[in-house]
C-alpha cells in the first residue's frame, strides 16, 4: 500500500455508463493521455467485464483490472478459464477482482448467496489454484468443484481483488488476495481506515488498495461539482449508512437525506461531502484530493468520468490539465 510522498497510480474506469463501441476509443484516449492503466466494471445490465477487458487489453498496451466480477454470476471454474485465457494473450497485464455484487442486481437473477463474505474467500481460493495449474475439488458454501484443471494456466498469474468494504471483508482481502479494490465515494477517512483494516488482516506491503473515485474537473469548482451532483447522490443515497459513510461521520445525515424525494435530497447534499467524497474541482482541487487519497493508502486512484458528457474529451481534459500536477509527472 502506498506510503505518504509515493504517487499513485492513475487509472480511467471503463465500461457500464459507455456504449460498448465507445469502450475502446476512450482507453485509447486514456493511453495517449498518459494514464498509468485503465479498469473495466460490469455492472449489470450494462457492459461484460471479460469482452471489455480482452477489447482494451488488444487496443492498447497498459495495464487492465478487471472491477469487479460478482462471485456467483460465473462458477470459479469458468472464470478462471476466461481469466488464464486473456493472461495468455496477454501475459503480465491482467488483474482482476471479485466481490458480492449488487444485492438487487443478484435478486433479479435469482443469484444472491446467502454468505456473501464466505463466497468472496471461497471463490478467491478456487481461482489460485486453478490459476496455478493446480486441480481443484472443492465443496464451498456458494460452489463445488470436482477434479477441475485448466488445460491452459497462464504463465503469468494475474493478481486477484476483493471488490469489498466492511470491516470483516476488508481483513479477509488482506489475508486472502493480492489487493483491494474500494468502490466510488471512498474519501480519505475511509481510504485510510480501510487500509488499516486490511493491514490487520495480514496484507503486506505489496497489496495494491485500489480507490475508485467519480470525477470532475472544471476551472470553476463549483461547475465542475454540480454536474457530479446527481450521480454522486444516486450512489449516496442508494445506501447510505455503509462503512464509507461511517467513517465520514455522515450515515445519520445521509439516511435523513434518503428519506426525502430523490431530486430534494440530492439538491440538499451539503458540497462540502461531495467534496471530500469524490475528485472535484479546479485541477488544483482534483490534484490536492488525488494525493490526500495517496496518502490514505491508495496505491491506484481509478477516475469515474461524468457519463452524461463525450468520455473521450474529459480524458483529454484531465490529461492536459490534471495529470501534470500529480508528483512524479511533467509539470508535478
Amino acid at each position: 500500500m502506498t506510503t505518504t510522498g509515493r504517487a499513485p497510480r492513475i487509472a480511467l474506469v471503463l465500461g457500464s455508463s459507455q456504449r460498448p463501441a465507445e469502450i475502446v476509443a476512450a482507453a485509447g484516449a486514456a493511453e495517449r493521455g498518459g494514464f498509468d492503466e485503465l479498469w473495466v466494471g460490469e455492472d449489470y445490465f450494462y457492459t461484460g467485464a471479460i469482452a471489455a477487458a480482452g477489447a482494451v487489453l488488444a487496443a492498447t498496451e497498459l495495464p487492465v483490472g478487471i472491477g469487479i466480477v460478482p462471485t456467483t454470476s460465473r462458477h470459479p471454474a469458468l472464470l478462471a478459464m476466461e481469466l488464464a485465457t486473456l493472461a495468455g494473450l496477454y501475459p503480465g497485464r491482467l488483474s482482476a477482482g471479485v466481490g458480492a455484487g449488487v444485492p438487487d442486481w443478484l435478486d433479479q437473477m435469482a443469484i444472491r448467496t446467502r454468505t456473501p463474505l464466505a463466497s468472496v474467500r471461497d471463490v478467491i481460493a478456487g481461482l489460485r489454484t486453478l490459476l496455478a495449474g493446480e486441480t481443484l475439488t472443492v465443496e464451498a458454501s456458494s460452489y463445488q468443484a470436482r477434479e477441475v484443471r485448466l488445460a491452459h494456466p497462464p504463465a503469468v498469474v494475474p493478481s486477484i481483488l476483493a471488490g469489498v468494504g466492511g470491516p470483516k471483508a476488508l481483513a479477509m482481502s488482506g489475508g486472502s488476495a493480492d489487493g483491494t479494490v474500494l468502490s466510488v465515494l471512498a474519501g480519505t477517512r475511509y481510504v485510510r481506515w480501510a487500509a488499516e483494516r486490511v493491514a490487520a488482516g495480514g496484507a503486506g506491503t505489496g497489496h495494491d488498495l485500489v480507490a475508485y473515485a467519480l470525477c470532475s474537473v472544471d476551472p470553476d469548482a463549483a461547475v465542475a461539482r454540480e454536474r457530479l451532483r446527481e450521480l454522486f447522490g444516486l450512489y449516496l443515497l442508494a445506501g447510505p449508512r455503509n462503512p464509507m459513510t461511517e467513517a465520514h461521520g455522515i450515515a445519520d445525515e445521509a439516511e435523513a437525506l434518503a428519506a426525502l424525494d430523490f431530486e430534494d435530497a440530492v439538491r440538499a447534499i451539503p458540497d462540502s461531502w461531495i467534496e471530500e467524497l469524490a475528485v472535484v474541482g479546479t485541477p488544483a482541487d482534483c490534484a490536492k484530493r488525488i494525493t490526500l487519497l495517496a496518502e490514505a493508502g491508495a496505491d491506484c486512484v481509478a477516475l469515474c468520468l461524468d457519463p452524461d458528457r463525450d468520455v473521450e474529451a474529459q480524458v483529454d481534459q484531465l490529461a492536459r490539465e490534471l495529470l501534470p500536477l500529480l508528483p512524479g509527472r511533467a509539470g508535478g
